[in-house]
């Protein structure tokens, strides 16, 4: 994802007035840093289990498949943490070895938002 602030300089201090989308793919990892940014500067709001990116050529919408948290590399379910998780995979996938070689403990925390382009 490629995008450029667009700036107000009519007050003491330039602020950000908006962005304009230059390139937008259709899977895209938003960091909740970006999230938080993009929201205390306007223009970016999330509703409905949508991301929507306000730029000066029209909204850019992504559904959210996947909120940051725990996951279990086996099967992809959401865990409620760490603990949790350890549990999952002694119980639900006893004796397998993780598919993840990055999480060999068989399951993983996520520290985005997940998300599919909409039309």
């Amino acid at each position: 994802m490629l995008l450029k602030r667009l700036y107000d300089h009519s007050g003491e201090q330039p602020r950000v007035s908006g962005i304009k989308v230059l390139r937008a793919g259709p899977r895209q990892k938003f960091s909740t840093r970006f999230i938080e940014g993009g929201s205390a500067e306007g223009w970016l709001s999330m509703t409905q289990g949508k991301v929507i990116l306000h730029g000066s050529g029209g909204d850019v919408v992504y559904r959210i498949e996947r909120a940051p948290g725990y996951y279990c590399c086996h099967c992809e379910r959401k865990l409620d943490d760490g603990p949790g998780g350890r549990v999952h995979v002694e119980t639900a996938h006893a004796g397998k070895a993780s598919p993840d070689p990055s999480n060999p403990s068989g399951f993983r925390r996520d520290n985005f938002f997940a998300c599919v382009r909409e039309a």
